[in-house]
């Protein structure tokens, strides 16, 4: 790209501008910076830059208004907009090429993805304006244009083939996660694993999982995968509550470049990417009516036609549903099929809630504390008979992944003590039995019961404190301030990042974390 290439970068994050321009330097770029919207309107009145690399969510006017008001400007109307945010949604990027915008980055920056645009949408544009005058130069300027969308194209195709591949779990991992949420020994599970070495031995048959959230049902389908011969092929996993409704059929059945507006590439569906394997669909009473059917003619033929093409491809896909609604109910209401249901249920497994097997309670409870103390860096904490029976005692609408939340949070209180009953942090009240009387060595003399509700974890906030005093924390600092080994201080801020309190800046030994 040539020197004189001026590119306009607005973000009202100092952070994230000092992560593009350190991208950028050595590029053969001219750089200027914007921390608002306002402040970029006023820059382009002294200078034309010839692309802008603009945030979404800023104060004042937003990126979506500043776009806006640079197609105003007779001279910037032309120059190309690339938006950059860590939304995702559909909704986001139209309304984005609505306003004028030509492509989407999506944060955090990946620097040959983010070269590899800016050098593209600059191709285009000088293309266009070389085209006013120069006829001749067009075959050129095409092989040009052509490199770049090729260069940008395989770098996309890379990135969707390493998502695929941290999906899909080894076989090894499987079976950990099934050890995780199946431990014990009530005949109720002991049936439910005993079902599940039937179908790893069935490949074909399509299984549909039932039971209340947080009870495993997608550790069961992949255990049901991994066991099977098909365990060497891809495990793909679909949310269908959350797939947006015009993006549904290109989403399962892939797509032609040009079949519709965005379509600037061909892509394979989840189909054609796990054939061979599972394709994990979960929340499938959400899926919309007009998406039933079409499932349901592959399910019948086993073939799949991309949306704007006319060859269809065979596909060989062990298809594994999980709900916690009540399929039959919703077949009465006519929302959804019967026919679509009968296919998917070759044959159905019913998860227990874990407060009708509370005798699995005990060994879960001990298991997850092993878990959990290695991945925090601890020593692994006990957990008293009363504060076992407070369990026991529970309902865990949450069930087993409640049950690991419930662990999770009573580590961290007990710091390195025997966890008690006020160390449970429940979501429904309970009872929670005075430990004052609890036999020696089991229990503190001086802990009374509190709520737990209230109660908030020290070092967690002395992590907040100090990002508030000082913009920003690092792994470094934290383990400094903590006085604590690096895995656990990856943990908290990790736990933290997870819960949206603070925000990831940077990567790898670059990261550091702000309040924004």
């Amino acid at each position: 790209m040539t020197q004189s290439s001026l590119l306009l970068l607005v973000d009202d994050t100092p952070g994230n501008l000092d992560i593009l321009v350190s991208h950028l330097e050595g590029a053969g770029y001219d750089l200027a910076v914007a921390l608002s919207g306002e402040d970029a309107l006023n820059i382009v009145e002294n200078q034309v830059p010839s692309l802008v690399l603009l945030d979404v969510m800023m104060p004042g006017i937003d990126g979506f208004q500043t776009c806006l008001a640079l197609k105003k400007k007779t001279q910037t109307k032309d120059v190309p907009i690339i938006f950059m945010s860590a939304l995702t949604d559909t909704e986001s990027k139209v309304r984005g090429f609505a306003v004028g915008g030509v492509d989407f980055v999506t944060k955090p920056f990946q620097r040959e993805e983010v070269l590899s645009r800016i050098n593209t949408h600059l191709t285009i544009q000088r293309q266009h304006l070389l085209l006013q005058n120069q006829n001749n130069n067009l075959q050129q300027l095409n092989q040009q244009l052509q490199h770049q969308i090729d260069k940008t194209t395989a770098i996309e195709k890379q990135l969707n083939i390493i998502d695929h591949r941290l999906s899909a779990l080894t076989q090894q991992e499987a079976l950990q996660w099934g050890i995780d949420a199946f431990i014990g020994h009530s005949p109720m599970i002991t049936s439910v694993l005993q079902e599940v070495r039937s179908l790893q031995h069935v490949d074909k048959t399509n299984v549909l999982v039932l039971g209340e959230s947080g009870t495993g049902k997608e550790l069961i389908s992949r255990a049901i995968h991994f066991g099977s011969n098909r365990k060497n092929n891809p495990f793909i996993a679909v949310n269908c509550s959350a797939i947006p409704t015009d993006l549904a059929d290109s989403e399962f059945f892939g797509h032609i470049k040009g079949a519709f507006t965005g379509a600037s590439r061909s892509r394979t569906g989840h189909f054609i990417d796990a054939n061979g394997g599972t394709l994990f669909l979960d929340e499938i009473g959400d899926m919309p009516l007009a998406l039933q059917a079409k499932l349901l003619r592959v399910l019948e033929d086993g073939q799949v036609t991309p949306v704007g093409g006319n060859t269809a491809s065979k596909v060989n896909v062990r298809i594994v549903s999980a709900t916690n609604m009540d399929l039959r109910e919703k077949i009465k209401t006519n929302l959804f099929r019967q026919d679509l249901y009968f296919r998917l249920a070759g044959y159905a497994i019913t998860l227990p809630p874990l407060r009708k097997r509370v005798e699995d309670i005990p060994p879960l409870a001990t298991h997850f504390l092993q878990i959990l103390s290695s991945e925090m860096g601890k020593d692994t904490s006990s957990i008293s008979d009363v504060a076992i029976s407070t369990l026991q005692r529970y309902d865990f609408p949450g069930n087993v992944r409640e049950l690991r939340n419930i662990m999770e949070h009573a580590l961290i209180s007990c710091r390195k003590g025997v966890i008690q009953p006020e160390h449970l942090h429940f979501i429904h009240d309970i009872d929670i039995p005075d430990t004052t009387d609890c036999l020696p060595n089991t229990c503190s003399k001086n802990t009374k019961p509190q709520n737990q509700a209230t109660s908030t974890n020290h070092d967690e906030d002395t992590i907040i404190t100090y990002i508030q005093k000082n913009d920003r924390i690092d792994n470094s600092v934290a383990q400094t301030l903590l006085n604590v080994e690096h895995a656990r201080a990856s943990y908290l801020l990790k736990k933290l990042l997870s819960e949206g309190r603070i925000f990831k800046q940077g990567e790898r030994r670059w990261a550091y974390y702000t309040l924004k």
